[in-house]
């Protein structure tokens, strides 16, 4: 279970972000910082507990091409949510101003897209799919 809380946190973050555009309510830029701030906790336990499973299964040495592997996707999309959260963390007035916001939104639906695609390696790894 403990992999699908990082998907679903920052889906949630991202969306906070867009109602924050769409209606300038500053709660949302608070909810949507705490929420990614624990959709990485939860994400360095994903990421433990996958390292662990892989022992089992041992696709991460099997690295290449890295599009097909799930364990390398999920990973480097963590990374570009946390480079994403220091961004913010380091400049909290990135969405208000026109370059920045519309840099990191976009950058934010296509790492979360990419997160998508990941979790689908991920259930066909598991045969789910």
């Amino acid at each position: 279970m403990v992999i699908h809380f990082p998907i679903a946190l920052f889906s949630v973050a991202i969306l906070f972000d867009l109602l924050f555009l769409l209606y300038k309510i500053d709660d949302f830029l608070a909810s949507s910082w705490w929420t990614m701030f624990f959709a990485l906790i939860s994400s360095s336990a994903a990421i433990a507990t996958g390292i662990i499973d892989d022992t089992l299964i041992g696709h991460l040495t099997t690295a290449f091409p890295l599009w097909t592997n799930h364990g390398i996707v999920q990973i480097f999309s963590c990374f570009i949510f946390l480079g994403l959260f220091i961004w913010r963390t380091k400049e909290p007035n990135i969405l208000n101003t026109k370059i920045s916001k519309l840099i990191y939104i976009i950058i934010g639906i296509i790492n979360l897209s990419l997160l998508y695609y990941g979790g689908h390696l991920g259930a066909r790894l598991a045969g789910r799919v």
